[in-house]
């Protein structure tokens, strides 16, 4: 087998439906017609193209934006535009352990992108038992927070702490074989979760505070706690993420950047626990990343195999 791409983090049906973005269109194409100013960097041919064997796809409402009703409407209105995608063959949502093994092997053949579904932060939900429903549908991954606090726990913009019902949500996950996104989350609330929670846990994108020092990133600290765990790391080559003095219009800065994040993750956590996660398009593009990754097939200079997808796969082998 050919070596694959696993991408841990991608607003895939957000850019579609809210920005707009044909994703069935080239990269090429696509950045042509979009009116963006943001180049964007994604869309499924690309994808294909350098062997993205499965992308962490998100439900994903902005928790500032409307209300529970629209959250909860949008919500399932990606989640049908997924399953819209995966009857005209585009894409093929994994939802238990078997589809991930038979997507695996079929996408030798075929090169049909793998879907597994994150809802990126639980706003939407107005109690635990919405879980439920989203999971026959094919959710298999939940992050408790974007950014702001809300009624489970606090974000890495409006920190607090875990709640009771946020403990009553990761029962309800333990429940429905579902897996932790400490991405976003406070640092006092992710270690009170990793406590709580006995499920599979990972960080689908996030960098090393100690070279960014800000609560949107892992702390050494919470490195470890997560190695123990046996979870895995998503890095993001976004520049703003690599060096904290980079700021919007400034020159793209070089691979190195993203390199010495990559070096100080695998030293705390592990090769085997290191991957990619890249939320390409999740509010920045093209000018954004580092020079030299224009497209997700550059993305293969940046380490080996088991960087780039093994690592990824032998994580989701071990719960899905």
């Amino acid at each position: 087998m050919d070596p694959v791409m696993v991408d841990a983090h991608l607003d895939l049906a957000y850019n579609a439906r809210i920005l707009g973005r044909d994703l069935s269109l080239s990269l090429d194409r696509l950045r042509e017609v979009d009116p963006h100013p943001e180049t964007p960097l994604v869309t499924l041919e690309s994808l294909r193209e350098a062997r993205v064997v499965v992308a962490f796809a998100t439900l994903f409402v902005d928790p500032r934006e409307g209300g529970l009703e629209d959250w909860q409407e949008e919500v399932y209105a990606q989640l049908a535009l997924y399953e819209a995608w995966e009857a005209k063959g585009w894409v093929r949502i994994l939802r238990h352990g078997r589809d991930l093994e038979a997507h695996l092997a079929r996408h030798r053949e075929d090169r049909i992108l793998g879907l597994v579904l994150l809802l990126e932060g639980a706003h939407a939900l107005a109690s635990p038992e919405e879980l439920a429903p989203l999971r026959q549908r094919g959710l298999r991954m939940l992050s408790l927070t974007w950014a702001t606090r809300n009624a489970y726990a606090g974000g890495n913009a409006e920190e607090a702490p875990l709640t009771d019902l946020g403990r009553a949500l990761l029962r309800e996950m333990e429940g429905l074989g579902m897996a932790l996104d400490l991405s976003h989350l406070a640092e006092e609330a992710a270690f009170q979760a990793l406590e709580a929670f006995s499920g599979p846990v990972c960080a689908t994108h996030a960098n090393a505070r100690a070279l960014v020092p800000s609560p949107r990133h892992l702390s050494d600290q919470l490195m470890e706690a997560l190695r123990e765990r046996d979870g895995v790391l998503g890095l993001v080559p976004f520049n703003a993420f690599l060096d904290p003095g980079w700021k919007r219009g400034d020159p793209r800065l070089p691979l190195g950047a993203f390199l010495r994040h990559k070096v100080h993750a695998e030293a705390l956590l592990g090769p085997k626990r290191v991957g990619l996660g890249t939320d390409w398009d999740g509010g920045f593009g093209l000018e954004a990343v580092p020079l030299g990754l224009d497209r997700h097939r550059d993305l293969w200079s940046l380490g080996d195999e088991a960087f780039l997808g093994e690592n990824w796969l032998r994580w989701l082998r071990s719960w899905f």
